[in-house]
């Protein structure tokens, strides 16, 4: 449910401001440019769509909708949002808050007395992701995805797993923290998460494609998901996973224009106040794992670049992609949405929004790592707060390598920066001591330094 890529997630997003107002002649060939080469005609698809205030100026639906019939993606077909979904769970609790049903402040062992340390845990640091708690998406109990799941049974695996730090003492994206406040939902309402979600966040906001993605419903427009990777080419069928799952964290699904609406809405004070948006978007800070360039508040990611603002989310599951920004200055939403989980819908996201604001990304141009280089970089990095990567070599190329996680390729510019491939927009850095030795790994967001690697082995 987090993005595919860790770069994408470690990395800022790098846009500047020009114009307040985006023309469609403009940002078209801009934009579908992208697509095209993002995009396989006959492999799954993307659609993009991005409005200026209520107007839609860019609607684009590239690839297919169910590449075993043939069938092309349409701009009104309906996807699995991933963690986009969190966006309407916290809009949910903060709304719940707005009206005396509960206080984000409250200690977890108010609604679940019976959960390790709940008396130390509030609700919103499960918002915030600054909980502690374990994401049982990363290390899931053998056979839980593909197994239909109680609210209550999900709870009890999390209980089980020993919190990663103290509640509030860093940030760490968890997955669990939304699980554990979908039983905090049911609790308050009386219902079911989603049906809170349903009759309290969708209906007042007349989306007409959101709900949940019940594995047995008959969904209009809902599209199958595939896996894809490059090398060698191939398509499959995505894994199977029970919805039930990941539940307020990950099982809604949606389409382009809900969630444009959605998201412009909420920050317009609809449903939740302005007071209650102002919350969702303040951010965590003084804490290791955020930065002025990345952080987040309560359901949202807030990106500050260069002066300016964008809030939203991205999302990885099983056969989709999905990515949602509004830039509240220049009243600008753009939506990414894939039927492939191997696609970056971060990445396209930023490219998008840098040709609507009149400032494209340049394209990379790689060139060939000398051997010399190659072999100092080669080593081991970690953060102040111990968060550690690798720099490692394979049939003659450079990898970023993480425990957990599949090797990243990386291509160097002729300035020396390491791009990641195919997300070049996520950048590592390299510089060196007074000895000429690779000491440090910068991760530049566009303006500052947003994070630092320094050489362990």
């Amino acid at each position: 449910m987090a993005i595919v890529r860790y770069a994408a997630i470690l990395l800022a997003l790098a846009f500047t401001s020009t114009n307040a107002k985006a023309s469609v002649p403009s940002i078209q060939p801009g934009v579908t440019e992208l697509m095209h080469a993002g995009v396989k005609k006959d492999g799954p698809g993307v659609v993009v769509l991005i409005r200026q205030g209520q107007t839609t100026i860019y609607e684009r639906a590239e690839g297919l909708a169910d590449v075993e019939l043939n069938v092309p993606l349409s701009t009104d077909h309906v996807f699995r949002i991933a963690s986009v979904t969190k966006v309407f769970t916290a809009a949910l609790v903060v709304k719940l808050a707005k009206e005396g049903k509960l206080s984000l402040d409250d200690p977890l062992k108010k609604y679940l007395p019976s959960f390790p340390g709940a008396d130390r845990i509030s609700l919103r640091q499960l918002l915030n992701h600054t909980s502690g708690i374990a994401d049982l998406t990363k290390n899931p109990t053998p056979g839980l995805m593909r197994t239909d799941s109680s609210t209550s049974a999900l709870v009890d695996d999390i209980s089980k797993r020993p919190p990663d730090f103290p509640a509030g003492s860093k940030w760490a994206y968890s997955n669990s923290g939304y699980i554990l406040l979908a039983a905090v939902i049911e609790k308050v309402t009386g219902t079911s998460w989603h049906a809170a979600i349903d009759n309290q966040i969708i209906a007042p906001l007349g989306l007409r494609h959101t709900r949940y993605d019940d594995d047995t419903a008959i969904i209009r427009g809902r599209i199958p998901g595939y896996s894809t990777s490059d090398a060698p080419p191939s398509v499959s069928r995505a894994n199977f996973i029970s919805m039930s799952v990941p539940s307020a964290a990950g099982a809604l699904v949606s389409d382009a224009a809900d969630l444009a609406t959605t998201i412009r809405r909420l920050a317009h004070g609809d449903v939740i106040g302005s007071e209650g948006y102002s919350q969702m978007v303040a951010p965590v800070r003084g804490v290791p794992g955020v930065s002025t360039a990345r952080s987040y508040g309560l359901g949202l990611y807030v990106w500050t670049i260069r002066g300016e603002q964008a809030v939203g989310h991205t999302g990885q599951i099983d056969g989709f992609a999905s990515a949602l920004a509004y830039l509240p200055k220049q009243d600008i939403t753009i939506v990414v949405l894939a039927n492939d989980d191997n696609f970056d819908a971060q990445t396209l996201m930023r490219r998008v929004i840098a040709v609507a604001l009149g400032r494209p990304f340049p394209k990379v141009s790689a060139v060939a790592i000398p051997e010399a280089t190659l072999a100092a970089l080669k080593g081991d990095y970690e953060t102040a707060d111990h968060r550690a990567m690798s720099l490692v070599e394979k049939d003659g190329a450079l990898f970023y390598a993480r425990k957990g996680h599949s090797l990243l390729p990386l291509q160097m510019t002729a300035n020396g920066d390491l791009h990641f491939v195919p997300d070049d927009l996520g950048i590592l850095r390299p510089m060196r001591d007074a000895s000429g030795k690779f000491s440090l790994l910068n991760v530049p967001d566009g303006e500052n330094v947003s994070d630092t690697f320094s050489r362990s082995k």
